[in-house]
This record gives structure tokens, C-alpha cells and sequence, in this order.
């Protein structure tokens, strides 16, 4: 987009900097495309329900629900795209995508507040509305029942035990994910401390969650190595492949300069960016806030990941049932535009207000999480071994003692320009 000046007058409500990120519209389709239309969609709205109304099969009571139910959340996202304010970041590759996501969000939001007010077996019972299959309970599979290498008895294959964790569906959903996290963090220092992370996170629930059991190959090589690090890697080169920025996080050395962090993209490529891109330079050791902001963030991105093990758990959600992948892509877009509001609304002190999309994300993660804890009520009782207590307690330890030791040093560096200024 060109460089333009604009000269404008506003009042208490919106200062420079909203302005500053505010892009001036480009229209990469015709323009025809990026007016309202409000009244054309409500005709167009109003004639779709009215054909399922009265030309519509009604006798099959079930499909009637099914459909309904599929009527009311296509109804509630078309609206949003329609009335819902643009993302303040993105409007690529149009504003209404981002739109609908929110309703998406939205939708998904307030169908976890109903699933909150069931107890298990009713909210087990309510997926099967969705899919007649699920409400069953699922098998647990260990992947550390046995953990050699070479089978040569086994009838399939010598290296049976590797090629059945390599066709695992884990493996191309670990490789996505974590290529999206790159995307999305600009990182890979983060990225990194983020896999390693989760990866002791698996090691630590392993005794509520089968699934996380693991074999030391499969943990360091196919997760870390080849999945985390490979999806990593290549979102890495995807971001060199575009030209993207690389966002800074305050981990190392910050090896961008000062004008090459951006370039101009081809129309084709640009047209799935946005306007313009943020360079996220959290510095994470250079405050105490900074310190604990960062921390947050990966508490919060470990915790949407985790949810989803422990719902399908719960729930008895098949790994590779489309509820869950829905859920996968849906956090994957709209991470993109939460986690830029959660920078921006870092960055100023705390003084804007949370962005729409990181607000009903983070309430999205909690709801997730009570819904969790309230239906695992005496589903995990036995205690986490003495080791892992340990482990824990070191990490808890070096967390606040780094808080506290860069709070002195905001507090030091204060008066330290207090005593300057007076001088």
C-alpha cells in the first residue's frame, strides 16, 4: 500500500497511535465488493429462509433438528458478516472472512456456555445430536507400551512399532500446528521454547492422559525433532518465502535490521497479508511486565493446545472426528488477529482496551477449561510422581524469582532516572 498523509481531527475517544494503524483502503477486487449492502443481504437472507420454510421436507423429525440447528449457527455467522465492525489489523483477503471467524468464535463460544450447565453423561449425549457415532467411550491407546525399535517377530513390518507412530494421525497435525504457530509468532527461538515446553507438559500428564505416554524416540524425534521442528522450519521458510517480518520476542540476539525486516510482496502473495504487519518486539527479559506478558503467552498457547486433548478425552471425541479439526483450524485463523490485539494491547501499557478477538479468545480458553475441571471430577485421582513435583516447583521457582529480580530492576532504574532528572 502507498505511503499517504492524512490530516485528521478526532476527539477523546481515538488518539494518534489508532490512527497511525488504521490503513487507508486499498481495494484489491472491485469496489463494488467492499460496500455494505446491508439491504440486498437482507432480501437475499429473508428469500433463503423463506424457501426452507415453505418448500423445505419437514416430516423427518431428527433431520428437522439437525438441519435447524445447522440453519441457526449458518444464520448467526451471515449476520456477523454482515454487522459486525472490520478487524482493526486484518482485512485480507477480504474484511468479511475475519468478520464471519468472529461469528465462528462466537458461535463456538456460547455452545461451550451450554455444554458448562450439563453434567457429563448429558453433555456426552449431546454430541451424538451432531454425529449419531460419538457418545461412546473411545480406547486408550499408550504409545509407550512398548518402545523397541526392532520387531522382527512381528508379522507386518521388522520396524513394526515406528511405523505405526509414524501414520499416526498426531503426526501431520503436529507438523501443521506447529508450522502455524511460526506463521503466526514469527519466532523461532519461541517457537522452539514453546515445543520443548508442551513436550514436558505430555511427560507430565502422561498419568491422566494415555495418549501422552510416549517412547523416548517418538517424544525427542518424531515430536520434537521431525513434527515440532519441521512444521517450525517450514513456517519459517514460508515467512522468508513472502517476506515477511520476523517478529522479535526478547529471546537472544535481534539479528533484524533496521530496513530490511520488510519488503513489497507480489499482489498474489500480499493478498493473503495484511495491510501492513507489526513487528512484535516483546523483550522478554527487558521488564518485569514484558517478562510476565511473555509468560502468559505461553501458559495461554499451551493451555488451547491441552484443551483439546483433555475434551476429546472427556468427551470421547475421536482424534481424527471433525469436530476437532474444525476446532484445530479455527484457533490456527483466529490466533492470527488474538494474538496481534494481545501485542498491541501489551505494548501501550495496558492503557487500550483488549481487542474483541483476544477477549473472546481468552474467554473461550477459560470456558474450555471449566468445562474441563468440571467433568474430570473424580476421573484423575491418581497423584503426580514426587520427580515431576520437583521439576515443577524449580520452574515456579525460577519464574518469580526472575520477576521479582527484573521488578527490583525497573524499581532501581526508576529512581535511578528520578535522581538524574533532579540533577
Amino acid at each position: 500500500m502507498k505511503e499517504v498523509g492524512v490530516q485528521t481531527q478526532s476527539g477523546d475517544s481515538a488518539g494518534p497511535r489508532v490512527f497511525s494503524k488504521t490503513p487507508i483502503p486499498e481495494f484489491e477486487f472491485p469496489q463494488i465488493l467492499y460496500s455494505s449492502h446491508t439491504v440486498l443481504w437482507l432480501l437475499i437472507a429473508v428469500g433463503i429462509l423463506g424457501y426452507f420454510t415453505f418448500l423445505r421436507d419437514d416430516s423427518d423429525s431428527l433431520l428437522n433438528q439437525r438441519q435447524g440447528f445447522l440453519g441457526l449457527i449458518l444464520v448467526f455467522i451471515f449476520t456477523c458478516g454482515v454487522q459486525l465492525p472490520d478487524s482493526g489489523f486484518f482485512s485480507r483477503p477480504h474484511p468479511v472472512f475475519w468478520r464471519m471467524l468472529q461469528g465462528v468464535g462466537l458461535c463456538y463460544f456460547t455452545m461451550l456456555v451450554y455444554l458448562l450447565f450439563q453434567n457429563l453423561d448429558d453433555s456426552r449425549q449431546l454430541l451424538t445430536f451432531l454425529d449419531p457415532k460419538l457418545g461412546k467411550s473411545l480406547p486408550d491407546k499408550n504409545y509407550a507400551d512398548d518402545c523397541r525399535i526392532y520387531t522382527p517377530e512381528h508379522p507386518e513390518s521388522i520396524f513394526y512399532n515406528i511405523k505405526d507412530c509414524f501414520f499416526d494421525i498426531y503426526i501431520p497435525a503436529h507438523a501443521l500446528g506447529w508450522f502455524f504457530k511460526m506463521i503466526i509468532i514469527r519466532d523461532m527461538k519461541l517457537c522452539w521454547i514453546l515445543s520443548v515446553f508442551f513436550e514436558f507438559l505430555e511427560l507430565t500428564l502422561k498419568f491422566q492422559i494415555p495418549n501422552f505416554a510416549e517412547c523416548w524416540w517418538d517424544s525427542l524425534i518424531f515430536d520434537i525433532i521431525l513434527c515440532n521442528g519441521g512444521g517450525i522450519y517450514l513456517g519459517y521458510l514460508t515467512c522468508r518465502f513472502f517476506q515477511m517480518k520476523e517478529f522479535f520476542w526478547g529471546i537472544g540476539e535481534d539479528k533484524r535490521s533496521a530496513t530490511g525486516r520488510f519488503s513489497a510482496l507480489s499482489r498474489t502473495a500480499s493478498q493473503l497479508t495484511p495491510h501492513s504487519w507489526l513487528s512484535f518486539n516483546w523483550e522478554m527479559f527487558g521488564s518485569c511486565k514484558n517478562f510476565i506478558t511473555t509468560i502468559w503467552l505461553v501458559i495461554f498457547v499451551s493451555a488451547t493446545d491441552l484443551s483439546n486433548f483433555y475434551l476429546k478425552f472427556i468427551l470421547w471425541i475421536p482424534a481424527d472426528h471433525w469436530i476437532l479439526v474444525i476446532r484445530v483450524f479455527f484457533v490456527a485463523f483466529y490466533a492470527m488477529v488474538s494474538i496481534e490485539e494481545y501485542f498491541e494491547y501489551v505494548s501501550s501499557g495496558f492503557r487500550l482496551r483488549l481487542g474483541t478477538n483476544s477477549w473472546l479468545a481468552h474467554m473461550t480458553v477459560f470456558t474450555e477449561w471449566m468445562i474441563i475441571l468440571k467433568h474430570s471430577q473424580g476421573m484423575f485421582v491418581e497423584p503426580m510422581p514426587y520427580w515431576l513435583q520437583i521439576a515443577w516447583t524449580g520452574i515456579g521457582c525460577f519464574v518469580v524469582s526472575s520477576a521479582l529480580c527484573l521488578f527490583y530492576s525497573d524499581i532501581s532504574k526508576k529512581n535511578s532516572d528520578k535522581v538524574k532528572s533532579v540533577q
